[in-house]
């Protein structure tokens, strides 16, 4: 049990990391070309991790067939959204609202594997969607002026929540034939195998990116591929109710190195949905 919390710990840190390179990437090439970039960068990654670590079956039955298909298009969805949101967003919005896949994941989980809430943790469940909803209510209200700019970075961020809410449940249901490392790269392939025919049909492009911009698009997948390891191998060690929430504090660390070092500054509504949400998925995890 130990174990599968600090590995959702880890998870969290990494995508914290994570959160601020994407929207570096985002900015320097464009959300869609840095999403692909990225994705093949952790592709490699995963191969070379699941090549020295891994011990798995690679038995594609059907019903993994099926799981590997739920969580390429529950990836796709969940990367284009989090790139697009960080792209045209404020972390200090962005993050909170997508910090809400946890509930989801934890409600799947339920579901498909058995695992029980306490009341204690259903109410944290409660605060986790209140801090969403309020953050989401501040974005559109005067106290965020800039939120208007692009208003897309709002359904794209619940869009995102929605996605890794799927994913996280779909990828331990994968684990036990890719590996924990190797599951990553496994659903990274499958959601660039769905998005490569969208990109041609509404003509994506796609082109190779500056330089400058590599280092962001590196970190970008390193990041998140540790972040799904993590969580992927902490939902084998605990219950992935409890896993899940401790991954999703990396909307605390991001609110956090955003105000600290971006100099974002929202506003005191924006920050109280931040805390309740915090608050929420710390009880969960209790």
């Amino acid at each position: 049990m130990l174990g599968g919390m600090l590995l959702g710990l880890s998870a969290s840190a990494s995508w914290a990391l994570a959160n601020v390179v994407v929207q570096r990437a985002g900015r320097s090439v464009g959300a869609l070309p840095a999403m692909f970039w990225a994705l093949l960068a952790g592709i490699a990654l995963s191969a070379a991790g699941s090549a020295l670590l891994d011990k798995r079956a690679l038995v594609l039955s059907a019903p993994a067939v099926g799981w590997l298909a739920v969580a390429g298009a529950a990836g796709l969805l969940a990367y284009v959204c989090l790139f697009y949101a960080f792209e045209h967003g404020r972390l200090t919005l962005a993050v909170p609202i997508m910090s809400s896949w946890a509930v989801l994941s934890a409600g799947l989980s339920i579901a498909l594997f058995g695992e029980r809430l306490s009341p204690g943790q259903l109410g944290g469940a409660g605060c986790v969607i209140a801090g969403a909803v309020v953050v989401a209510r501040q974005a559109q209200s005067r106290g965020e002026p800039s939120a208007s700019l692009r208003r897309g970075w709002l359904p794209a961020s619940f869009g995102a929540a929605v996605g890794f809410g799927v994913l996280m449940p779909a990828m331990r249901r994968l684990a036990p034939v890719f590996g924990s490392v190797g599951t990553a790269g496994a659903v990274y392939a499958a959601a660039l195998v769905l998005a490569l025919p969208l990109a041609l049909a509404f003509r994506v492009r796609l082109p190779f990116p500056p330089r400058g911009a590599w280092t962001f698009i590196l970190l970008s997948g390193l990041f998140e591929t540790l972040g799904s390891v993590c969580i992927t191998m902490g939902g084998r060690r605990a219950p992935l109710a409890i896993v899940s929430p401790l991954a999703s504090l990396a909307s605390a660390l991001t609110v956090a190195f955003a105000w600290a070092v971006l100099h974002e500054r929202p506003s005191r509504g924006v920050l109280l949905g931040a805390a309740l949400v915090s608050a929420g998925v710390v009880v969960l995890a209790l």
